[in-house]
């Protein structure tokens, strides 16, 4: 079984729960932009728990994608001196996607994931409540295309006024991310996009 690298896009995806992966061969890299001053304390707790496996980096520097050419100069590096590990890229921003193909080119494992349950086994990964998920949908389906949240923290806030209380932040956050996993939102730029009808 090939060992996993995890590199994660803190500015892209700060909801984080590590401890889904604590049992796993795997080395975390977490890219912090420059001006991300404040970390939960949950995170850095979980993160203490992958002992040396386990890296900070603070990137130099702002600007548009700033902290994805960090990442992108980080998993050339690596690759290069390791083409035998599988690389995974945690973040909704499908600008990654055309670095990712380049490197399963080269016949090395490489994928970017929307959320960090894409990573275990499909028997491991927390299920959806349908029903709920469902009523998301059909909401935002409802939704004029050109009203529809653009933002993460907006669609978040949406569908926490949507449920009004009958779902914990924890579900809301695993209904947003199987969106995105299902491929039904995508985001680019920081901006998101409907692939739905």
């Amino acid at each position: 079984m090939k060992r996993k690298v995890l590199l994660i896009d803190y500015e892209n995806i700060q909801q984080i729960d590590l401890s889904v992966i604590e049992d796993m061969d795997i080395q975390v890299k977490i890219f912090i932009g420059k001006s991300q001053n404040k970390i939960p304390f949950s995170l850095v707790a979980e993160a203490q728990r992958f002992g040396t496996n386990f890296d900070w980096i603070k990137i130099d520097g702002n600007g548009n994608n700033a902290l994805d050419f960090h990442i992108a100069y980080y998993l050339g590096f690596l690759t290069r001196v390791d083409q035998k590990s599988e690389y995974i890229i945690l973040s909704k921003d499908k600008g990654f996607d055309p670095v990712v193909r380049y490197v399963t080119k080269k016949k090395i494992s490489c994928k970017r994931i929307n959320s960090i349950v894409e990573i275990l086994e499909s028997q491991k990964k927390p299920s959806i409540n349908q029903a709920h998920m469902d009523k998301v949908l059909e909401n935002l389906r409802k939704i004029d295309k050109a009203k529809r949240p653009r933002k993460r923290a907006t669609l978040h806030k949406h569908v926490v006024s949507l449920v009004k209380g009958t779902m914990s932040e924890k579900e809301i956050t695993e209904i947003i991310d199987e969106l995105f996993i299902e491929g039904l939102i995508t985001e680019e730029n920081n901006r998101i996009k409907y692939e739905m009808e």
